[in-house]
């Protein structure tokens, strides 16, 4: 009787680093689904638009680069373009998204990283949806972290969803993560209740087309290195389908006194997806403080009932601490979510006007 044949160690096969493409797409959703707890349709669904489809890409653009094991994938970093520009100076930048690697190669994660730093040579590298752990990669590769991405305010309408979330982190009693889940959490609204009146004169105009965006004063000679908001991209980016709770509006500003682009999604959060959080993924032109707040107030006369808090990121100091004197919570990240790294020096500037519909942090 002959012995069974042993079973050989995945960790002893070699590992090679390989560059993805567009074939590989199908193989990619269904790593990244087994890690992230996603179903294989919906991340591939994903990809598909938001890699294939997305019109900064050039026929030359790498789709990623992977760690192959025999034949399955154990790794991989995905890269994602976008066009910026400042005065009237094109950028394109290769951005990174879902970065993964199989817990058995923990260790690779630097060698897969290094592999999409090389990119940076010849075009400047950004990311927006950093952790701790990969922060510490850009760190090492030589990347700065961009402005104001180290943290995000919540303006907090209802508190008992937000109040079971934080009970549930710093205990592993469910019965109070439930208690403070209840009515009772209400009282947390009226010590720290937020303050921002709702006036209905301050209305939204629902955009129905990227053709109403690109109608907008959007298009004029930015003084930041912002995003370029060109019709492919607004098409691409909000009008695609792919999101059924992006909203683009047009908002009357007073500072300057013209119509402003709003944009937002909704996602839910929370241990249990308990909380209901509308994001701000794009306020353009730039408005001052007092001008967010109008904006808000029309977004809460629309939203109110259907959310429990509103999200803001890329706020500068001055922002953030006008909106923590009107109720707004800071919370924290373990690290900057959003790096740069220009290798050849091609930014003109450091200044940006970054929001969160750039790259993928709150896609």
């Amino acid at each position: 009787m002959s012995a069974p044949t042993p079973i050989p160690d995945q960790r002893s096969l070699p590992a090679h680093l390989v560059t993805l493409a567009e074939r590989d797409v199908g193989e990619i959703a269904c790593f990244i689904a087994g890690h992230s707890g996603r179903t294989t349709e919906s991340v591939d669904a994903h990809l598909r638009w938001f890699l294939l489809e997305n019109p900064a890409r050039q026929p030359e653009d790498p789709l990623g680069f992977g760690l192959r094991l025999a034949d399955q994938l154990a790794g991989c970093i995905l890269c994602v373009p976008q066009a910026f520009r400042l005065g009237n100076e094109r950028i394109p930048m290769m951005g990174s998204s879902s970065f993964y690697v199989d817990n058995r190669y923990r260790g690779y994660g630097g060698r897969i990283f290094l592999k999409y730093s090389r990119l940076a040579t010849r075009q400047p590298l950004f990311g927006t949806s950093a952790n701790a752990e990969s922060a510490a990669l850009w760190k090492a590769a030589g990347a700065m972290p961009i402005p104001f991405s180290d943290g995000e305010l919540f303006g907090i309408l209802h508190w008992p969803p937000v109040a079971e979330e934080f009970i549930h982190r710093r205990s592993s009693s469910r019965w109070l993560s439930r208690l403070a889940g209840s009515s009772i959490s209400n009282l947390a609204g009226l010590l720290r209740p937020l303050k921002i009146d709702s006036d209905e004169s301050n209305t939204l105009r629902l955009l129905t087309s990227a053709e109403q965006v690109n109608d907008l004063p959007i298009h004029n000679v930015p003084a930041k290195l912002t995003a370029i908001r060109d019709l492919p991209y607004i098409r691409w980016r909000y009008f695609s389908g792919r999101d059924g709770t992006v909203s683009a509006f047009a908002f009357r500003g007073r500072q300057p006194d013209q119509e402003v682009l709003v944009t937002v999604n909704q996602r839910n959060r929370g241990y249990r997806g308990q909380i209901r959080t509308l994001n701000v993924l794009d306020v353009y032109p730039e408005v001052p403080p007092e001008e967010w707040l109008h904006i808000l107030q029309a977004l809460i006369v629309r939203y109110g009932k259907s959310i429990d808090a509103i999200v803001l990121r890329s706020q500068n100091p001055d922002q953030e601490k006008f909106f923590c004197g009107r109720g707004f919570q800071r919370r924290a990240f373990e690290a900057p979510t959003g790096w740069f790294l220009d290798k050849a020096n091609l930014l003109p500037t450091h200044d940006w006007y970054l929001v969160p519909a750039d790259g993928d942090g709150l896609i």
